[in-house]
């Protein structure tokens, strides 16, 4: 499988862009936010579909309204070239499949291609980033070998995840010391039930007294709460007569003294109602005085005031001429105006003439010469064309000249490396010598690593040994240990713990005896491939042993000939291109001769068109028929300009004769300028208007002082009746008695006002009217008050004593009530148990669970490992060059031990953090090459290197490179990886970028 093609039609800040891959490695560089991840993203997208919302991966939808997916063009050695494509539609998207036989197809289709591979598998093993490495970090030194023993097993620390679950579960469930546990909390809740259920038996005779008890107490209580808040209500009542009993005293004498006063009439509010209505008489009085003055003085002034009548009637015509003085000004300022325009347009005409110096009358030329505009665009065309002409020309001359420079020293270098090559029949003898040297090498190098191969062999098998052994001696006692559990629970009628042991028991001892199997067929097996790798490493030696190396100077000599010969064939490629640029050079010479005769004629129509020389049509043409076409503007403009100057005339006159007909009329036969007329004529108009308008505002106002002298009179007369009636209800005809009966009033209603409060005080309080007698009667109540708190306080007392028998008693009942009866007790007890032996099950099939689990990891470290650690340790050795030789996985449990040089074992977490990533990528890398290998999907990998140094990326790059079967597409940001990669496999993405193809 390769990528061939990305086309993105929208996706994150992506939009528009082809990306064309040609090569089985391909690198995209660019810096951040160049969008590299981005296109990671979107090959995963576009094969297993776009991240739905509920997932915390990005979805990149475009921002602005673009097409949102894209497709991709992939060679399939099955299928043929297919195209998959995958837009925005259901949750993941609707994607199309195309084979290269034109078959249709959508997700069903793309899991047959894609071979059932799903997108965590396939990011398990082909696809990895920085984070990758980042994970084995910020492990713990106790979970980095089982880390890497799950990468093993499956790509990625999912193995390790699940382990890790299990284990969680089983914590959740119960620990043997612990607290929180759900099965350590019940256990302990069983304890607590079986103490109350014993305690419980001593309780039953007590509770019957302390009941009656009780009853007896609460009675007591309400008695006494009764009498407590009546002595309080009384209590109560006394304060308040306390507080009261001086007002009462005070209504009683009030209603004396408003007895003794007599009754008569007046006027609610009477003497503020006179003040008020005396106030307003004596201002209207003086109000109809200052009317009567200010009507007389008016007309006096009316009789005085001269007005010219025709002139007011005149008015209109008046100011229509008068605001045409404007105009007039305007009309001068215009024709000063166009005077110098028609002086400024013949003096640009004269420049023309000089400019053209043509030998031909004005007249003539105007009206000839053609200046349309098919024939303006036809010069500026010649004009143009006339200097490309000769700029190509020059460039003509100065390209040949180049060219011919370098084929004169093509030819000569040419000449010179020619002469500078190896004979053929040398080189043949030298390329013969170099073939045998390699075969020498490479048996050499298969010889010690199958060296290496039979060490490891016979390592395992004795380990194997070694581990039977010791699984025999674990399950013998494991086995006695879980007879004898099992037998004890069976003493103690615990079913169900007795069923666990037995079960358990007879499950482990089948696996074991499984294993055991297994084991003896693995160790036949290896020794069998011991004997035949033996045999062939005995075959290389002998092989090598005969060989012989060819010189470093015949090598060094051979491969300068190469170099020469591929330089050699350059230079003569070159020349190719040099002399067919040449000739292209001598075909542009006769292209251009051609186009400047044609040119020539087309120049020749045109001057005869404008009525010009052929000689300034061949210099400038576009300049001539510029010039023609402004000097005919130019003389359409100046006859414009004089039929204005006339029409100017015209009015200017028919303004001046009606302002001097007004001014004659009106003022006098006086000579004076027109602005002067203008002025006088509107200041005599204005000064009449301003008397016509005074005399109207005095009549105005005049009649507006009549209607208010009216009005005033008839307030007046109102007011003298509202004061008859004022007096009249007091029985009075004069001021003075009016104000001695206001006084008499005003001392009354203070009375009254006063006794109002006293009342609504008294109806506040909470002692009712017809009981103030009664407590009138009392003679000391001050005295009385301190008795009834004395009592009180008695009460109150008593009260707390019986609340706290009464705490004490209830506190006893709830004791036993809490502990609730024997037989409540005992079925709470049995329900308890019958949780906690469920609680048991659930965590049993946790148990089981994890024991299967890390069975299986033990088959798979008996059957499948070996084949993949073969392959890792190569890739390990090769990265490491030669330092760490040899990967084991532990005997017990998940992880490796890793050998080194020096034939040293080292756990994961005993390695630097650079040899643990190398041991990470080896193992990926092996997982492809075995278990994968029939997939053959490309590596995808972005920028996981950048904490390895110079020599640890070369190794890597060169690995992945080794694995010709996939091809590889590598992210990066960091400019120096790139010369490990050739020119023609390498993209550079800018930050912005439309559309690209390599």
């Amino acid at each position: 499988m390769e990528f061939k093609k990305i086309t993105i039609y929208g996706y994150g800040k992506l939009e528009n862009i082809t990306f064309s891959i040609h090569s089985p490695v391909h690198v995209f560089y660019g810096e951040n936010e160049a969008g590299k991840s981005t296109i990671m993203s979107f090959i995963h997208s576009i094969l297993f579909g776009f991240p739905t919302k509920q997932q915390t991966e990005l979805r990149y939808e475009p921002k602005l309204q673009h097409k949102y997916g894209g497709k991709l063009d992939i060679y399939f050695p099955n299928f043929g070239l297919t195209t998959i494509e995958r837009v925005k539609g259901k949750a993941t998207g609707d994607v199309t499949v195309t084979l290269a036989d034109g078959r249709r197809g959508q997700e069903e289709l793309l899991d047959e291609l894609l071979a059932g591979i799903d997108k965590a598998l396939y990011q398990s093993i082909f696809s990895f980033n920085l984070h990758g490495l980042q994970n084995v970090q910020q492990l713990r030194g106790e979970e980095l070998g089982r880390f890497l023993f799950s990468t093993g097993a499956v790509g990625s620390d999912r193995l390790l995840k699940v382990e890790n679950e299990l284990q969680k579960e089983l914590d959740v469930r119960y620990k043997p010391s612990g607290k929180k546990p759900v099965l350590n909390e019940k256990l302990q809740v069983l304890r607590d039930k079986h103490s109350q259920l014993k305690s419980a038996e001593k309780d039953n005779n007590q509770y019957e007294q302390l009941l009656a008890k009780k009853r007896k107490i609460e009675q007591e209580r309400q008695l006494t709460e009764a009498e407590l808040k009546k002595e309080e209500h009384e209590k109560w009542l006394l304060e308040e007569w306390i507080k009261i009993r001086g007002m009462v005293r005070e209504q009683e004498l009030l209603e004396q003294k408003l007895a003794t006063c007599k009754d008569f009439n007046f006027p609610q509010n009477g003497l503020m109602r006179w003040e008020a209505l005396k106030e307003k008489l004596l201002s209207v009085e003086a109000e109809i005085r200052h009317i009567e003055a200010r009507m007389e003085e008016m007309e006096q002034e009316i009789a005085s005031i001269p007005i010219q009548e025709e002139l007011l009637i005149a008015e209109n015509n008046i100011l229509l001429a008068v605001e045409k003085f404007p105009v007039y000004e305007q009309l001068q300022n215009r024709q000063t105006q166009v005077e110098n325009q028609v002086k400024k347009i013949e003096e640009d005409i004269d420049s023309l003439k000089s400019k053209l110096h043509l030998p031909i009358e004005e007249k003539m030329l105007l009206k000839e010469s053609n200046t349309s505009i098919f024939l303006k665009e036809q010069c500026a065309q010649a004009a143009s064309k006339q200097r490309r002409l000769k700029e190509q020309k020059e460039e003509l001359d100065e390209r040949l000249k180049a060219e011919q420079t370098a084929l004169e020293s093509l030819e000569e270098a040419v000449k010179e490396n020619k002469q500078r090559l190896l004979p053929k029949e040398e080189r043949a003898r030298l390329e013969e010598r170099i073939n045998a040297d390699h075969q020498y090498s490479w048996n050499k190098e298969k010889a010690d690593l199958l060296s290496r191969e039979i060490n490891q062999l016979e390592d395992q098998r004795k380990l194997e040994e070694k581990r039977m052994k010791h699984n025999t001696m674990i399950t013998s006692v494991l086995t006695v240990f879980l007879l004898l559990a099992g037998a004890g629970a069976l003493f103690f009628e615990q079913w169900f713990i007795t069923l666990i042991c037995f079960v358990v028991c007879v499950v482990y001892v089948l696996f074991f005896l499984s294993g055991r199997k297994l084991a003896k067929n693995e160790i036949s097996k290896k020794e069998k491939r011991l004997v035949l790798i033996k045999e062939e490493r005995t075959q290389l030696v002998e092989s090598f042993e005969k060989g012989q190396g060819i010189s470093r100077y015949e090598a060094q000599k051979f491969e300068e000939d190469t170099t020469r010969r591929e330089k050699f064939t350059q230079l003569q490629f070159k020349l190719e291109q040099q002399n067919e640029s040449y000739e292209r050079v001598l075909e542009a010479f006769e292209k251009w001769e051609g186009d400047f005769l044609s040119h020539q004629k087309l120049l020749r129509q045109l001057a005869n068109e404008l009525n010009i020389p052929y000689e300034l049509a061949t210099q400038q043409i576009y300049d001539a028929f510029l010039l023609i076409e402004e000097w005919k503007g130019k003389d359409r403009e100046r006859n414009s300009y004089h039929q204005e100057l006339e029409e100017i005339h015209r009015e200017s006159e028919e303004i001046i004769s009606k302002i001097s007909y007004f001014f004659k009329t009106f003022i006098g036969d006086e000579k004076d300028t027109i602005a002067n007329m203008c002025y006088r004529l509107k200041t005599t108009l204005k000064e009449e208007k301003k008397k016509t308008d005074r005399k109207e505002a005095l009549r105005t106002k005049q009649t507006e002082l009549s209607e208010d002298l009216d009005k005033y009179q008839t307030e007046y007369n109102r007011y003298a009746e509202e004061k008859a009636a004022l007096f009249s209800f007091a029985d009075v005809t004069d001021e003075e008695a009016f104000r001695e009966k206001a006084t008499l009033e005003m001392e009354r209603a203070k009375y009254k006002e006063r006794l109002a409060a006293i009342n609504v005080q008294l109806e506040m309080t909470n002692i009712a009217k017809e009981h103030i007698s009664l407590y009138q009667q009392i003679l000391n109540p001050e005295l009385q008050l301190e008795e009834k708190k004395k009592r009180m306080d008695k009460l109150a007392s008593r009260l707390q004593e019986l609340v706290e028998e009464a705490a004490a008693t209830n506190f006893t009942i709830s004791r036993i009530e809490g502990g609730g009866t024997y037989t409540d007790l005992l079925h709470s007890f049995k329900q308890a148990q019958s949780e906690f032996k469920e609680d048991v099950k659930e965590w049993a099939k946790f148990a089981i669970a994890k024991q299967l689990l890390a069975k299986t990891v033990e088959q798979y470290k008996q059957k499948q490992l070996p084949a993949m650690l073969q392959k890792a340790e190569d890739n390990l050795a090769f990265l490491t060059e030669g330092k760490y030789i040899r990967i084991v996985p532990k005997e017990e449990g998940a992880g490796f031990l890793v050998e080194s040089q020096h034939h040293l074992f080292y756990e994961a977490k005993e390695l630097s953090q650079g040899t643990t990533e190398q041991l990470y990528l080896s193992i990926r890398i092996a997982l492809a090459q075995t278990f994968y290998k029939s997939f053959c999907f490309p590596f995808i990998i972005d920028d996981s290197f950048v904490n390895f140094d110079e020599k640890r990326t070369e190794k890597v790059i060169q690995l992945l490179k080794n694995c010709k079967q996939n091809q590889l597409i590598f992210f990066t940001c960091h400019r120096h990886l790139l010369k490990y990669f050739p020119d023609e496999s390498l993209h550079v993405l800018p930050v912005e970028e439309r559309e690209t193809s390599l």
